[in-house]
């Protein structure tokens, strides 16, 4: 039995950890998306504001995709505690949906 709480602990400190680490990359976006500043033409100054728009909604997608992460992890550890599934179906509940 104690090796089956070293495997419920460890899934549910990964899931803690990909949340933490999703809302710590989310305050970073100042980071990765400053004022944009006016290039002096107003199709240059169009396009900057393209990129950075990209840029930000690839860094809240990734912020998206770790909280996700964690959400897997979160589910796999409850239904291996509820189900007393193996180390398969552990797996298989992680990558629900992944292609």
């Amino acid at each position: 039995m104690s090796d089956f709480k070293a495997v419920y602990d460890d899934l549910a400190s990964m899931a803690k950890t990909f949340h933490e680490q999703a809302g710590d990359y989310r305050k970073l976006r100042a980071d990765v998306a400053p004022p944009v500043v006016s290039g002096g033409a107003a199709g240059l100054d169009s396009a900057i504001k393209e990129v950075s728009d990209l840029i930000v909604a690839l860094h809240i997608g990734m912020a998206d995709r770790m909280d996700d992460h964690g959400d897997k992890v979160a589910y796999a550890r409850d239904s291996f505690h509820r189900h007393d599934v193996d180390v398969h179906g552990v797996f298989e509940d992680l990558m629900a949906g992944e292609n």
